[in-house]
């Protein structure tokens, strides 16, 4: 499988993600610190999905390598 050059758009939107990821999950510790359970989950939830997304290509290539197995 040939693979695409990424461009400096989507390196830039990759590194946002996954620096989300890292404050979000320091902001849910600070929150459940505080005793707001509920908000600290949502926030560790949002931060759960800035790190997939953070990833997002590489799980792509895997996902097309299980499809083509198939």
């Amino acid at each position: 499988m040939k693979r695409r050059k990424s461009s400096v758009g989507e390196l830039i939107s990759t590194l946002v993600f996954f620096v989300m990821a890292i404050w979000l999950t320091y902001e849910g510790i600070a929150g459940y610190n505080r005793g707001e359970l509920i908000k600290a989950i949502l926030i560790w939830i949002g931060g759960l999905l800035a790190l997939i997304a953070s990833f997002r290509f590489q799980i792509q290539i895997i996902v097309n390598k299980l499809k083509k197995q198939k």
